[in-house]
């Protein structure tokens, strides 16, 4: 009989069970677009960045970027509505027509950990007292 290991926690990472991260690659851009929809549906936790590429099929010259207007975003939802955000963005960004981008949907298992302290000005203070001169 087969034995399944017990898989070991370890106590200083922390573990969720609710955020979902939507990420995705528009190659025409309109991310700048997107994130004023979002942030008025009350999503605020959402980045994207600029890349340069081509879309996938497209023959291009070896080593040179056809296109700088593809944008590669990231969202981060909650699990109650990550399907809805992420038909959301979909449709708002025609990913239904070929050569638009892709989108992807996945389950997050691990988060840093960020507690802001409770005495920020010790904590500035202490930061200019190690600062080189």
């Amino acid at each position: 009989m087969a034995h399944v290991p017990v898989l070991r926690r370890d106590p200083r990472v922390e573990f969720i069970d609710y955020s979902w991260l939507i990420s995705g690659v528009l190659y025409q851009g309109g991310t700048d677009l997107l994130i004023p929809e979002l942030q008025a549906k009350g999503i605020n936790e959402m980045y994207f960045y600029n890349v340069a590429g081509s879309p996938i099929g497209k023959k291009t010259v070896s080593g040179v970027a056809d296109s700088f207007d593809v944008e590669e975003f990231f969202v981060i939802v909650a699990a109650d509505q990550a399907e809805n955000i992420f038909d959301f963005i979909y449709h708002f960004c025609d990913l239904d027509k070929p050569n638009m981008g892709m989108i992807r949907l996945n389950k997050l298992s691990r988060s840093t950990i960020h507690t802001p302290p409770d005495d920020v000005e010790a904590l500035h203070a202490d930061a200019i007292e190690h600062q080189p001169n």
